[in-house]
């Protein structure tokens, strides 16, 4: 029984990040629409290359109009990553 139950709080955990992502609104297809309208691509020439996620955050690699760009994902909000990173520095 008690392997049972750590199974299923493992299962819990592992989808908890998806399932927030979900019900937040912040999904790959949202992420595309901010970049494009914060870089001026059309949704289409955008590819997603490489994601990362936890529960509550995630990095994401994306192809915008054959330039190479990272996004992160703190909460529900998308931010480039540098502005992410001087955001959390505080710079």
């Amino acid at each position: 029984m008690r392997k049972f139950t750590v199974l299923l709080f493992a299962v819990a955990l592992t989808s908890c990040g998806a399932s927030m992502r979900t019900m937040s609104g912040a999904t790959i297809n949202n992420l595309k629409k901010q970049v494009s309208i914060e870089q001026g691509c059309d949704v289409d020439k955008i590819e997603l290359l490489d994601k990362q996620q936890a529960a509550g955050n995630a990095t994401y690699a994306l192809d915008v109009c054959g330039k190479r760009m990272v996004y992160k994902q703190i909460g529900s909000v998308f931010m480039e990553s540098s502005k992410a990173d001087k955001m959390l520095n505080g710079n």
